[in-house]
């Protein structure tokens, strides 16, 4: 089974949400999804919150909502959607991708020096 990519961009400090069809029978607990800096990474800096929704598509077996709801760090980051078995070991990885984290509207005045703090003409 080729495992499905999909990369997004996430404003930072606001949750982002996206739904995953998978053609087996399993539980949200049976799924993990998780943000890395790097794809070797052993650690991880946040962790999808998973529910189980009703099927969208007729194909569908399992349909997912995935939510990233963490305050992460402006970047570039990798994440990971795994099946783990009955033995709390991943079974299969069924997505796969990028998130660029960009700095939230009320942010970017400050980066360019626009919001100092001076208030002189």
């Amino acid at each position: 089974m080729k495992i499905q990519q999909h990369d997004f961009v996430k404003e930072q400090g606001v949750p982002c949400s996206f739904v995953v069809e998978y053609n087996r029978d399993v539980q949200a607990d049976d799924l993990f999804a998780v943000v890395r800096v790097n794809a070797s990474d052993e650690e991880y800096v946040a962790r999808f919150d998973v529910v189980k929704i009703e099927n969208v598509d007729e194909d569908a077996v399992s349909t997912f909502k995935l939510t990233l709801d963490s305050d992460i760090p402006q970047g570039r980051y990798v994440y990971d959607v795994f099946v783990y078995d009955a033995n709390n070991k991943p079974k299969a990885k069924i997505l796969k991708g990028h998130i660029l984290v960009k700095a939230s509207i009320s942010d970017r005045g400050r980066k360019h020096g626009r919001d100092s703090g001076n208030t002189n003409v």
